[in-house]
């Protein structure tokens, strides 16, 4: 028996691949997976049915080419390589001519389009009490939603349903792990998987896996490999999330959110208490005031003080009165006294009455040998009359 060096077997396969023919070749093969790290190199997963190849198109090259699309069946030339610190043969490719759809993905796009008007689109609950998780318990993508789910809502309870998430077998298992969440009081499912090569995530693909999203009894949201892949279960789900990260992120809340907003709220209640109080504190003072100006002593007070004023403008009217009578007494007397008769006789006037007392005002009313009475300021003389003259 020979036994050679695992080097040296891979120089022996070097050298056959090293054959022109290998070096000069245009392959048909659908893009299945695209990356293009810093370097700038493109890396590419190809298959054709059940068989894959990896690709690589480096930086220098590719600058002249049109960037290929996952899903895309083109045409690439270039040669057959030897990857010996992998043991992995690799298209080393110079050119890619873009040839079209695939037919594995124009089925997809055909089935995305048929389910996508299934789909219920539930709103997701807002605050969720468990959560169901369908994935992989070995899965990076589990730890990755742990964490933010412990992260984001600590208080959560978590129902993980284990399956298989790549494989000819996955479907099958996807179903089932969703079939083992229906009798468990969950809130929300999550449907996750890491990034991988498109065949990786090809079980998500399967109508299998579609239509048991469908016959969730709660709103499903799935988080499947990158942003840029989208699968057949991201069409049926009620909510598509770019990452695991972001699936878990979607259903629940964010706690410093909540603590903010509690803080907010809180301090906006501060504030229409304080509001509040005020008003009520000026509106007891104002029925305080009007309770004072409205009780029996405080209205007692006021009438004393109206009768003490009204009071005080009597006895001003009266004295008034009083003293606008008393200038008029004075101002009769004055005129009065003005009248006297005995003061006109006191100025040597006389007053001659007849017997009778009347007046005499005429001499033609008096005859001759008439007793008269003649009335001087202090006392009155009687005489007779001789005669009368004009």
């Amino acid at each position: 028996m020979q036994v050679i060096a695992l080097n040296d077997l891979a120089n022996i396969i070097k050298d056959v691949l090293g054959n022109p023919l290998m070096s000069d070749l245009w392959v048909e093969a659908e893009i299945a997976s695209f990356t293009q790290p810093t370097s700038g190199h493109w890396y590419i997963g190809l298959k054709d049915g059940d068989t894959t190849m990896r690709a690589a198109c480096w930086r220098g090259v590719n600058q002249r080419l049109k960037r290929p699309e996952v899903g895309a069946l083109v045409h690439m030339h270039g040669r057959v390589d030897f990857y010996t610190q992998k043991g992995e043969v690799q298209l080393i490719i110079d050119d890619i001519r873009d040839v079209g759809m695939s037919q594995s993905q124009a089925e997809l796009e055909r089935l995305i389009a048929q389910y996508q008007a299934l789909t219920r689109q539930r709103p997701i609950p807002r605050f969720p009490r468990r959560i169901g998780i369908v994935t992989s318990k070995t899965g990076a993508a589990l730890q990755d939603v742990l964490k933010t789910l412990n992260h984001r809502y600590p208080s959560v309870e978590v129902v993980l349903s284990h399956t298989l998430v790549q494989g000819a077998d996955a479907p099958t298992a996807i179903e089932a792990a969703l079939a083992a969440l229906i009798p468990e009081p969950v809130d929300v499912i999550l449907v996750v998987r890491g990034g991988g090569a498109t065949e990786d995530l090809a079980a998500f693909n399967s109508e299998i896996v579609a239509k048991a999203i469908l016959r969730s009894p709660v709103p499903v949201i799935t988080g499947i490999g990158h942003e840029i892949d989208y699968s057949l279960a991201d069409a049926v789900a009620d909510l598509r999330a770019p990452t695991p990260t972001a699936a878990a992120t979607a259903a629940v809340p964010d706690r410093a959110e909540l603590l903010q907003h509690l803080t907010n709220l809180r301090y906006t209640l501060d504030v229409h208490m304080a509001n509040s109080c005020t008003a009520l504190e000026m509106r007891v003072d104002d029925a305080s005031a009007r309770l004072q100006r409205a009780a029996p002593a405080t209205r007692i007070t006021a009438a004393r003080q109206q009768l003490d004023y009204a009071h005080q403008r009597l006895n001003r009217a009266i004295d008034q009165r009083l003293i606008t009578a008393q200038n008029l007494v004075a101002q009769r007397h004055a005129l009065l006294a003005a009248l006297d008769p005995t003061a006109i006789l006191q100025r040597g006037y006389a007053i001659v009455r007849d017997e009778q007392g009347t007046i005499v005002r005429s001499v033609q009313v008096v005859q001759p040998q008439q007793p008269i009475r003649i009335q001087l300021h202090d006392g009155t003389i009687t005489a007779t009359t001789k005669g009368t003259t004009t």
